[in-house]
């Protein structure tokens, strides 16, 4: 085989961004769906990469003063999307029978009725939302949580169109908001309560933001909603059944009529209760990328911090919330709303369930990318990429680091009728856990 090997040298420590620092922006919005409707552009149809972080308890539960270091700290280190509970009452088996005031001694709604909101609570909301604004983050936001609708029944088809119509109007103006439906919970039995609300939202805001729903775990809206003509796009939650990501999001993405797909909720970080833990950095670095490599994104979450714990303050910089913002990235330095899901890249080693190996190529051909989800070998069809040469360089998921791997002939462009049948075999460098390998076209060897 013919090729001209760069040597695996060490080229690139920390993965450096070209973007602005996301405090330096303000959101450009309200985000829409694309026009192919597989992923989100900004209101200038720049496409807008969805990286989200779990705080359900944000706007009742975090002092205002630990509300802004959160966000704060969200915004520098690259993530895009927030998540958050306006009527909440601690998590899903702890709830309270009704949603708790925020710090201030406010409740969301006067006397427990959702048909009366409370000015005094959401005055917090909207302090929060510019906060956010200004800082590059969009606050996916979810009307209440889902105990309040299938539990004990508070919000009903009677009054969750009223609820929603009064948020609508409210928000109708900010441009970074997303409203998220549902809230840890099945919709059967309760989905006219559901479509009340989402009804309302939409009446109040004339459409100006996306709606989705979020379910509880090993469950995706598309099992309830997905041609309303509300669901703008579907939300997954695996919980601890993070191995179920890449197919359960592979699936979504080929309904029709097609929307984009996100993880609104896999397996926390640090979490204790999963039977598939411990959920270390490695496994969040898997959940992110696989959410990705099967045309998706990603909302990663860590577990003291939306509990509360004590000494939640000190997890704002744990290892795995670095890991999912390097991989914005490292992706944002290539066009990744073209790439699309093709594991007819690997000639073998594809690997399963825990430890599968996912790939993507650019249509025009001249990109591939494979993420190695462990340490491990396979076999790559490099004629995957049009052009006669390949440049193949291995990616750290943690840090960034980039080594140069080779060039590498394709069997493309060979003077022949039909191309050469041409894999390579790459693996996991040592000392790394996982990989990114991308593969790029080359017009001449070495250049």
């Amino acid at each position: 085989m013919e090729r001209k090997f760069l040597g695996v040298i060490v080229v690139f420590v920390g993965l450096t961004s070209t973007l602005l620092p996301q405090s330096q922006r303000e959101v450009r919005g309200p985000i829409r769906v694309s026009p192919d409707h597989r992923y989100f552009v900004d209101s200038e149809g720049k496409p807008f990469f969805w990286l989200g972080d779990t705080a359900w308890p944000l706007f009742a539960e975090y002092p205002k003063t630990e509300a802004e270091a959160y966000l704060q700290n969200r915004a520098t280190k690259g993530f895009t999307v927030i998540q958050g509970v306006l009527a909440w009452g601690k998590g899903t088996g702890f709830e309270s029978k009704y949603p708790i005031a925020n710090a201030a001694g406010d409740k969301p709604w006067l006397n427990d009725n959702p048909a009366t909101p409370n000015d005094a609570y959401f005055r917090h909301v909207d302090y929060l939302v510019e906060f956010a604004r200004q800082r590059g983050l969009v606050l996916a936001m979810l009307p209440t949580w889902g105990y309040y609708v299938n539990d004990v029944q508070v919000l009903t088809r009677e009054n969750a169109r009223s609820y929603g119509r009064w948020l609508g109007q409210r928000y109708k103006t900010a441009t970074n908001i997303v409203w998220i439906n549902g809230g840890d919970r099945i919709a059967t039995g309760f989905e006219e309560v559901y479509r009340e609300l989402a009804h309302g939202l939409r009446e109040g805001d004339g459409g100006s933001h996306l709606i989705t729903y979020h379910p509880c775990g090993s469950r995706s809206s598309a099992q309830y909603f997905h041609t309303d003509d509300w669901l703008d796009f579907n939300m997954i939650e695996t919980w601890t059944d993070w191995p179920q990501i890449y197919p359960a999001i592979i699936a979504d993405s080929v309904l029709a009529p097609r929307k984009p797909v996100v993880l609104g909720e896999g397996a926390y970080e640090n979490g204790p209760e999963y039977p598939l833990g411990p959920i270390t950095p490695l496994l969040v670095r898997r959940q992110a990328w696989w959410s990705f490599m099967a045309g998706g994104f990603h909302t990663y979450g860590q577990n003291q911090m939306w509990r509360m714990e004590p000494g939640w303050e000190s997890t704002f910089d744990t290892p795995g919330a670095g890991h999912v913002t390097m991989m914005r990235k490292i992706l944002e330095g290539l066009p990744w709303w073209e790439l699309t899901p093709d594991q007819g890249v690997f000639a073998g080693g594809v690997g399963s369930e825990r430890t599968l190996n996912t790939a993507m190529r650019s249509p025009k051909g001249n990109l591939v990318l494979v993420y190695l989800s462990s340490q491990c070998a396979v076999f790559l069809h490099l004629d995957k990429i049009a052009t006669k040469q390949v440049r193949v360089t291995l990616i750290n998921p943690s840090t960034g680091e980039k080594r140069q791997a080779g060039i590498f002939r394709t069997g493309n462009l060979n003077g022949k009728t039909f191309p050469d049948g041409q894999a390579e075999h790459f693996s996991t460098p040592g000392h790394w856990e996982d990989a990114v390998i991308l593969m790029e076209e080359v017009d001449e060897v070495g250049k």
